[in-house]
């Protein structure tokens, strides 16, 4: 199976460009340099446009969950929600609503294979587990969902902070081994019962105050056709990462980004960035 991406057609929000204007350039750019439309998506009152806009399903359908995670559930931060709807709307793009709470940075799906995090059952806590995966599993149509344990020091509980999978039997996951052993056997346990092999993929955001920081993290980065765009941070790690991407992905061009600035606030490329086909 190919390792490629289908060359998609991005968006940034708005509100990247205002806060983080040479991060939106250099990400435009390489999203363009890779063979894909850039867009902007207008009116978004934060920059991680992979959260609050519909999630791509398997057959590359849209369908659009409720964006209403509990981080964001005190009544203070209201303002700062996106409504998801309306700008899918205003593009004219069809799609289909589904009631649950799902931020897109939970959803990791190639290969016909969809990885959430467990926090999705605490964001969902009225709907019986076995009840709530199937109707994920229906909605993004897939066969199953597959759980992996949230970082139980990351608040969004994304996913895409923890996996990429490489092809559908091979996972990369952060090499957090030896800091976090415990973290590391939740993770790769999940996976092989899931039926994935894993590969550790250098990882340290132990440098950083707190875990709102994704400095230090790699597992963002974005694969567009046969380009990988991968975030850089002026660390030792960042050719280490380099260069294990390169024998991952034989033939593939790689554009190393920098993502300290949009990092530090939370996330990196895939974070920010929202496709469709």
């Amino acid at each position: 199976m190919s390792l490629a991406s289908p060359i998609s057609r991005f968006y940034l929000a708005d509100t990247l460009a205002q806060r983080h204007p040479a991060t939106a350039a250099a990400l435009t750019e390489a999203l363009r340099i890779s063979g894909a439309d850039v867009a902007t998506l207008s009116g978004t009152r934060d920059i991680w446009a992979r959260d609050y806009m519909p999630v791509l399903t398997a057959s590359g359908q849209l369908v659009k969950f409720r964006y209403f995670p509990d981080y964001l559930r005190p009544k203070r931060w209201h303002s700062s929600i996106t409504d998801g709807a309306t700008l899918v709307q205003q593009l004219g793009l069809p799609y289909e609503q589904c009631p649950l709470v799902v931020d897109g940075g939970n959803v990791v799906s190639r290969f016909g294979r969809v990885l959430m995090s467990d926090k999705v059952l605490r964001e969902n806590p009225t709907v019986p587990r076995s009840q709530l995966l199937a109707s994920l599993a229906n909605a993004l149509e897939v066969d199953r969902i597959d759980l992996i344990p949230a970082h139980p020091d990351d608040f969004t509980g994304h996913a895409d902070g923890l996996v990429q999978l490489l092809d559908e039997r091979t996972a990369l996951i952060n090499d957090c081994r030896r800091e976090e052993p415990i973290i590391w056997q939740r993770l790769q346990k999940a996976l092989r019962r899931a039926g994935f092999d894993c590969v550790p993929l250098p990882y340290n955001p132990y440098q950083n105050a707190d875990y709102m920081s994704a400095v230090g993290e790699y597992i963002n980065f974005l694969c567009v056709g046969r380009t990988l765009i991968v975030p850089v941070y002026q660390q030792k790690e960042d050719e280490v990462v380099l260069r294990r991407l390169e024998e991952l992905y034989p033939g593939f061009g790689l554009i190393p980004l920098y993502g300290k600035d949009i990092a530090r606030q939370g996330g990196v490329f895939h974070c920010v960035t929202w496709e469709t086909h």
